[in-house]
């Protein structure tokens, strides 16, 4: 063996690598025992972030001042959370209608936990009108509920009138819708979080099939899809015990993107060690010798590329809207975790694997198209760059369709609680009816 050859062997060959492959049976079995602890012994992630939940507003904006300025000088409410009660009835509403509203109402005054003002309007002669929608047939109240819209507090209190709600039935031919602009978000959350399981689903069953096709080898898809479990459930356990403990604060929209980057990146860093493994088989190393290889070629790949998307995330958090800068913390944690589980229990279910020769490529690597595609590259650089450039130009074409909007519902289902009441209200009232501008105006 030349010079160079045996200082090679020595680096690839660290007292990390050695170690990992040494306790590669206690690796696995710690990692295995320690994902299974953080999602049996402590609630699943999105009902941690429930518990959790920032605001959806952003503080600052001077449409949320301006709503918490105007409650604060009519003593009203503490909050940027309004919510409505509509009354719809077959026929124009009459006194049974109006005997309901008043139970309910006065169930809503006595739940001062979670509402905090009541605009009862349709129970005074001389306001009734401005309510009540010009066939009759339908009447709303305004409610300011308790905690800012997409909180945990600001949650509960939707939650609140709608059991109210569920708890006083309305007479025959009337129905009751709990809407607004606090339900709307309180109900995209939910739906964030039901949508949650099918993601996750779909995009593991797409993996498998890729993975499948790539490597034709049941045994290695198995491996592969082992290691992406545990570096998502662990991820993901962690995240949840950390928010648990109240070391961090997140919405449930931080709950998607955190488990998209874990599967994500876990797959592609299990894909980097497998391949570079396959790669050194093939070029006539032993198994242990292509785990030295594989491990030495690619763990600082992981290791910058999952530390530097975690930096990515963590820039988030200097944004103004709490959407985005919830996101900053839990996505960041998370790759951290998917790092050192790819830099651990992966390497280490490859060297069990390779004992068993289940990672044992099944075919012989074709590099000759590649050659062609590095070679064309080389010998013609301004070209390829012209035409590269040309397709991803392309994509551009999609602007022209493109049209801003701030109407959240269009982005949930229909089916939702929220959007069924805004569809029952717009048969009798203008949109704009549920979502109002007020405008208030002081004086020194």
């Amino acid at each position: 063996m030349s010079a160079h050859a045996v200082e090679s062997a020595t680096v690839a060959r660290s007292s990390f690598h050695r170690r990992i492959r040494a306790l590669a049976v206690p690796i696995i079995l710690i990692w295995v025992a320690y994902t299974a602890a953080v999602n049996l012994l402590v609630p699943q992630v999105e009902k941690v972030g429930m518990a959790n939940a920032v605001s959806m507003s952003p503080q600052d904006a001077p449409a949320v001042i301006a709503a918490k300025r105007m409650g604060e000088k009519f003593q009203e409410s503490t909050s940027d959370s309004i919510a409505m009660v509509v009354l719809v009835g077959d026929e124009p509403l009459g006194d049974d209608a109006h005997s309901y509203y008043d139970t309910l109402v006065n169930k809503f005054e006595d739940d001062t936990e979670h509402v905090q003002h009541v605009a009862n309007f349709w129970g005074d002669m001389i306001t009734a009108a401005g309510v009540q929608s010009s066939d009759g047939k339908a009447a709303y109240v305004q409610l300011n509920l308790a905690g800012d819209q997409g909180s945990t507090q600001g949650n509960k209190s939707v939650d609140a009138i709608r059991e109210i709600i569920a708890d006083t039935p309305p007479p025959a031919g009337l129905n009751a819708y709990v809407t607004g602009p606090a339900p709307l978000t309180t109900d995209s959350l939910e739906a964030s979080d039901a949508g949650m399981i099918k993601m996750t689903v779909v995009t593991m069953i797409v993996i498998t099939i890729m993975l499948s096709i790539v490597y034709r080898s049941v045994s290695t898809v198995l491996l592969i899809l082992a290691i992406v479990g545990i570096e998502m459930g662990s991820a993901r356990g962690t995240v949840a015990l950390v928010g648990k403990l109240g070391l961090m604060d997140f919405s449930t929209f931080s709950v998607p993107l955190m488990t998209a980057l874990s599967i994500a990146a876990g797959t592609d860093y299990a894909i980097f060690l497998i391949g570079r493994y396959h790669e050194a088989r093939q070029n006539g190393e032993d198994p242990e010798s292509a785990y030295y290889s594989a491990f030495h070629g690619v763990g600082h790949v992981i290791l910058g590329s999952g530390l530097t998307i975690a930096g990515a995330m963590l820039t988030l958090r200097l944004t103004r809207l709490s959407y985005f800068n919830s996101l900053a913390y839990p996505s960041a944690l998370a790759l951290i975790i998917v790092v050192a589980a790819a830099m651990t229990v992966a390497p280490a279910i490859l060297v069990v694997g390779a004992r068993f020769g289940l990672l044992d490529p099944k075919r012989m690597m074709k590099t000759r198209g590649w050659r062609k595609v590095g070679t064309a590259t080389v010998r013609w650089p301004k070209p390829i760059l012209a035409a590269a450039t040309s397709v991803v130009l392309l994509g551009i074409l999609a602007m022209i369709g493109y049209k801003t909007s701030y109407d959240d519902r269009r982005y949930i289902p229909a089916d939702v609680p929220a959007n069924i009441g805004y569809a029952a209200a717009e048969q009798h009232f203008s949109t704009a009816r549920l979502n109002p501008d007020i405008m208030t105006i002081e004086s020194d």
